[in-house]
């Protein structure tokens, strides 16, 4: 039986392969309204509370939600026609919420013991070798949330309001602020008007 020296141990134990953490690409989305038909009409799009009109981040995604209302047949103050009505019937507002974590995640020490007894010529043998592999790796994580509620201008009414909320590795490709933008906008809209109360996921 030929003995494995510790040389040899430890290219095998750094051998194996580490796979690389993932990003959380999946969108939860809720979605409530009164269960009845929602026509599409001339709307308008405002920041919610808490939000600053003039951030770029702001601007990216009102420009989503306009895109994906558009598609619905929904139609802005920019192509609402030629009556030159600036009160569309319809408001929606946009609010963004965004937090971030940070996780630490570090690799098991691996240990390998072998113990041998008697090998040709009686002589005995018995190897340990005890070490930690991977270092400690402190990864950032975004939460983000974009809630949109759509009223009647005339008396206040909601409609319809929905939520989305993903979390990304900040190195991630989904993290990059056009493709996570338009993940939740699109994602919120799918389906629209969507079951009411449901919270589905979106890959």
């Amino acid at each position: 039986m030929r003995l494995m020296t510790p040389a040899i141990l430890i290219a095998l134990a750094l051998a194996v392969p580490i796979a690389p953490a993932t990003a959380a690409t999946r969108v939860k989305v809720t979605r409530f309204h009164l269960g009845t038909p929602i026509s599409p009409a001339p709307i308008s799009i405002q920041t919610g509370v808490g939000n600053d009109p003039q951030s770029l981040e702001q601007q990216q995604f009102a420009t989503a939600v306009a895109a994906e209302l558009d598609r619905l047949g929904f139609t802005h103050p920019a192509n609402a026609g030629s009556d030159g009505d600036s009160s569309p019937p319809l408001l929606a507002t946009v609010t963004v919420k965004r937090e971030s974590r940070e996780e630490t995640a570090a690799n098991k020490p691996l240990t390998i013991g072998i113990g041998g007894g008697g090998y040709g010529g009686n002589v005995g043998g018995g190897i340990g070798v005890g070490f930690g592999i991977g270092k400690r790796a402190t990864r950032t994580f975004y939460t983000t949330e974009l809630a949109v509620q759509i009223r009647r201008r005339a008396d206040g009414g909601a409609i319809w309001e929905g939520r989305a909320v993903i979390e990304v590795n900040a190195r991630s490709r989904d993290a990059q602020p056009d493709i996570l933008v338009n993940k939740l906008a699109q994602a919120l809209f799918r389906g629209f008007p969507g079951e009411s109360g449901r919270t589905i996921t979106v890959k």
